[in-house]
């Protein structure tokens, strides 16, 4: 999944796991989160369910990975499962503005 994100908004965001047929499924222990890269977009699990985690937007914009590995063998060994989103981090609204000259300055004779 992919989602656009202005700079330093934030999003909740839910995991979700199925096993081949599609039925929902569990898994073993808490869900890591992390992001591909912290200067764009941040993440943090929610403190009382892995399975939640805010996504929280950078004053950069660019784009970012968000992993969620769960541990998907419910007996000793792990297994893990790796479920990404794709996150852009894009400009706020303009509250500012900048004129800068374009080009050359025009002889009186040719300028309008």
């Amino acid at each position: 999944m992919a989602y656009t994100l202005m700079v330093d908004y934030g999003l909740n965001v839910t995991v979700a796991y199925t096993d081949k047929y599609g039925n929902p499924a569990q898994v073993d222990g808490d869900v890591v989160w992390a992001s591909s890269d912290d200067n764009i977009a941040t993440v943090e699990a929610d403190g009382t369910n892995s399975l939640n985690a805010t996504v929280k937007a950078q004053t950069k914009t660019g784009q970012a990975q968000i992993t969620a590995t769960a541990d998907a063998d419910l007996g000793e060994g792990v297994r893990n499962l790796v479920t990404l989103m794709d996150v852009t981090v894009v400009a706020g609204e303009a509250v500012a503005g900048t004129i800068s000259p374009s080009g050359d300055p025009i002889p009186p004779s040719t300028a309008r």
